[in-house]
């Protein structure tokens, strides 16, 4: 199997270190995906609610571009290095990041759920969420919102990345997380997009992690591998196990 990195991030450190981690860790097809909410042209419309609070912060697609332009590619042989953005879903506002997204043409662009309604922080706990049924709506909500993401052409994006996140703000799991998760799955397979093993997600729910793999093997849907890597010492993070997931349940690869 191809040793792939396709989710990473350039807002902590410098491209060509991340790069040069890459290179040193054999990966072969290596994509850094910066979020979109780290453009300052967005990020200062009051779209976002859920960011980073620290980190560079972009000024234009122009620039962000020209990060790649750094990267000696004659010092890295046999790797394909591609130039990608994480792009937030959020309903209400389709229409204006797909707009300022498709500006400009992408290698690799992933979608991802970060916030529920009324700006909620899917990774955030709350102690509402420590009662079982307040717990079952949320998950109900964020994966209809991922559904939703799955449904959408507004950034012609092939992953949703970190389908499971929200158990960082959530751990308390539905009965009902492997119809759930088989359901994601399906959706995903209709739209021809993959659905992403996520190395931070590796981290600190690889028993979640293992049953969307499984959900995906049942639907036939593909899948992706990124380590949501922010420093170097963090790429390719956990991917080890995310390709032991592929070849137990006989996953494909997507785009």
């Amino acid at each position: 199997m191809i040793r792939v990195d396709s989710h990473s991030h350039i807002i902590l450190a410098d491209i060509t270190d991340m790069v040069a981690s890459a290179q040193a860790k054999g990966i072969r097809q290596y994509s850094i995906t910066e979020h979109v909410s780290q453009f300052r042209e967005l990020r200062e419309s009051g779209v976002f609610a859920a960011m980073h609070s620290t980190g560079r912060i972009f000024e234009d697609l122009k620039e962000y571009r020209r990060e790649f332009s750094r990267v000696d590619v004659s010092e890295h042989p046999g790797m394909e290095l591609r130039m990608g953005l994480e792009v937030d879903f959020l309903p209400q506002y389709e229409a204006r990041i797909g707009g300022y997204v498709n500006q400009e043409e992408w290698d690799v662009l992933l979608c991802s759920v970060h916030e529920l309604k009324h700006g909620v922080d899917v990774e955030t706990p709350r102690a509402e969420l420590q009662n079982p049924a307040e717990a079952r709506k949320q998950w109900d909500e964020y994966f209809g919102l991922e559904r939703m993401a799955l449904e959408s052409d507004f950034v012609p994006f092939a992953v949703l990345t970190h389908p499971i996140r929200m158990v960082r703000g959530a751990n308390l799991i539905p009965d009902e997380m492997d119809d759930l998760l088989l359901e994601l799955a399906k959706t995903a397979r209709r739209h021809g997009k993959a659905l992403e093993l996520n190395g931070k997600d590796l981290n600190f729910a690889p028993g979640l992690v293992r049953r969307l793999a499984k959900a995906c093997s049942k639907a036939g849907c593909n899948v992706s591998l990124g380590s949501d890597s922010h420093l170097p010492q963090e790429v390719f993070r956990n991917m080890s196990e995310a390709m032991a997931l592929v070849e137990e349940f006989d996953l494909e690869l997507g785009k």
